[in-house]
């Protein structure tokens, strides 16, 4: 009988209540996503997903520091976590103990969130006030190079905000879109 000995506010049905549970899931996406995640980010992947409350995730996390299991390390000029051989072995040796889902569900969340944060650092969107409207440019350079700058004119900053976080999801998308339209394709 598996004992629940975590909190089961914000969780949904299928969700994690054992914190030893919580503890092999983070180390399985930490190995599975190989690459340095945040704090932040993990909890964001789990909690998304409905697995494990920010409670537990930030306790789990705890633990998994002070034992050794993931250690933390400055990527990208930030603390991020990552895990050790340990914690890495422990996690594929007890795998099977989480359901197929549960992995999926949380690995798949925390490679869109690492992929958000990459196409955050590699492109930029300006929103840019005016009297009665907002200027939205999107710039995607590669290398050193722009390949894309286009300015928009929309109504206002929330309008501006939703475009930013749209383009943010795929930047790739608006480059080919246009690409398409121009030579035809579409």
């Amino acid at each position: 009988m598996v004992k629940f000995d975590a909190f089961a506010g914000g969780i949904e049905i299928g969700g994690l209540r054992n914190m030893l549970e919580i503890k092999i899931l983070i180390c399985y996406i930490l190995k599975s996503v190989k690459v340095p995640m945040k704090r932040n980010q993990i909890c964001d992947a789990l909690q998304k997903t409905g697995l494990v409350n920010y409670f537990d995730a930030n306790s789990a996390i705890d633990e998994l520091l002070a034992n050794g299991t993931v250690c933390e390390e400055i990527y990208l000029e930030e603390p991020h976590l990552t895990v050790t051989t340990v914690g890495g072995n422990s996690a594929l040796a007890l795998e099977n103990t989480l359901l197929p889902g549960v992995r999926d569900r949380a690995v798949k969340a925390a490679l869109n969130i690492v992929a958000r944060a990459r196409s955050e650092r590699e492109n930029k969107v300006i929103i840019t006030k005016k009297e009665d409207s907002c200027d939205i440019t999107f710039n995607i350079d590669s290398n050193g190079e722009t390949l894309l700058s286009l300015t928009l004119n929309v109504a206002d900053v929330l309008q501006a905000e939703q475009l930013k976080d749209g383009f943010l999801n795929d930047p790739g998308a608006l480059y080919s879109d246009i690409i398409d339209r121009l030579i035809g394709i579409k």
